[in-house]
């Protein structure tokens, strides 16, 4: 005869598969109940239709969280909303340091802006998102709960531009301007069908068929001008270039003269250096034939043969110093003169 199972051990054994399931599902289905989640507060100064709880927090597109809690602070336009953050979403920060992380990025510019999921339903979700010029704003109206600086959406943004637009043309004397619009126009219908005006027109009418004649006259005369200028250009240019071909040649002209000029200076200051010698030479036996003269004069008279003979010896000798200092005076004047010669002057006075 067979044992009857106990069913209390039977639904034990159930329950505790059960339980087993449940913790399993619990732990690896993803619903994130053992995870470990940063909480955070949002105040926005605005409406948040279509942003629900379950809503997704993102960074740079990536969801890192999701809205909590929606709460309206009684007495205020502000509507708090709580987030919590998942540290696994941020990779390569350590799960202790991510408020630090986070904190950190805040002050580099990180804030928080609801932002539009489609048009068409108008859900809305909220973007973490680097804003380094945006003021740091905190409402500090929950001391428990991490607050996260916020932002106004980009519609609240060209709202408050519109608004500021609308109070400057708001701002302005429209009535005034359009009354005065109104005037200027009259005043100018009037003066357009005015006779004066009518006048004007036909005196600017006569102005402007002058003005053509007068530039008709100017192109003819443009064109004569210039059928007369280019032959001139085109001799002038040849002009040009003659001349630019004769200063080409003047380098070699000066190089040629300074090498003539250098000669010169190489033979003449020799020459003049002897022709010197040689008038100092004769000057000393001037002086010396003078000086015997003298003593000889004082013994000789001159009508004796011997006196007459030394006379004579002494004016050929005056004569020969004469010629010796116009030699060298020549000389001086004419340094060239021992290289070619003595320039005698041509017949006829050339």
């Amino acid at each position: 005869m067979s044992t009857r199972a106990n069913p209390t051990v039977i639904g034990l054994f159930v329950l505790g598969a059960a339980v087993l399931l449940v913790a399993a599902l619990l732990l690896w289905g993803g619903t994130g109940l053992f995870k470990t989640k940063l909480d955070y507060v949002l105040f926005f100064d605005t409406s948040v239709v279509g942003l629900n709880r379950g809503a997704p927090v993102t960074f740079q597109g990536v969801r890192v969280g999701e809205v909590t809690d929606i709460q309206v602070r009684w007495g205020t336009t502000l509507v708090a909303v709580y987030i919590a953050l998942q540290p696994d979403a941020l990779k390569g920060i350590p799960t202790l340091a991510v408020r630090d992380e986070i904190q950190r990025a805040v002050q580099s510019g990180l804030r928080a802006q609801l932002k539009t999921q489609s048009l068409v339903t108008g859900v809305l979700y909220i973007a973490l998102i680097p804003e380094p010029d945006k003021p740091i704003v905190l409402r500090g109206l929950d001391p428990k709960t991490p607050e996260l600086p916020t932002i106004p959406t980009d519609v609240e943004v060209w709202a408050q531009r519109i608004e500021k637009f609308a109070d400057r043309i708001e701002a302005l004397p429209l009535q005034q301007i359009v009354t005065a619009t109104a005037e200027t126009l009259e005043e100018a219908r009037r003066i357009l069908k005015s006779p004066e005006t009518a006048h004007t027109l036909r005196n600017v009418d006569q102005l402007i068929a002058d003005a053509r004649q007068a530039v008709a006259r100017l192109d003819a005369l443009a064109r004569d001008v210039d059928g007369q200028v280019s032959p001139l250009a085109a001799a002038s240019q040849d002009t040009l270039k003659a001349a630019q071909a004769a200063l080409a040649e003047i380098p070699c002209l000066v190089q040629d003269a300074r090498q003539l000029i250098a000669k010169v200076d190489a033979r003449a200051e020799p020459l003049l250096a002897s022709v010197q010698s040689t008038s100092e030479s004769a000057r000393a036996t001037l002086d010396q034939a003078r000086s015997t003269l003298g003593g000889v004069d004082g013994t000789m008279g001159q009508t004796s043969p011997l006196g007459y003979d030394l006379a004579q010896l002494l004016r050929e000798l005056r004569e020969a110093a004469r010629a010796v200092r116009s030699l060298a005076d020549y000389l001086e004047r004419m340094p060239d003169a021992a290289v070619y010669g003595v320039r005698r002057p041509a017949e006829g006075g050339q």
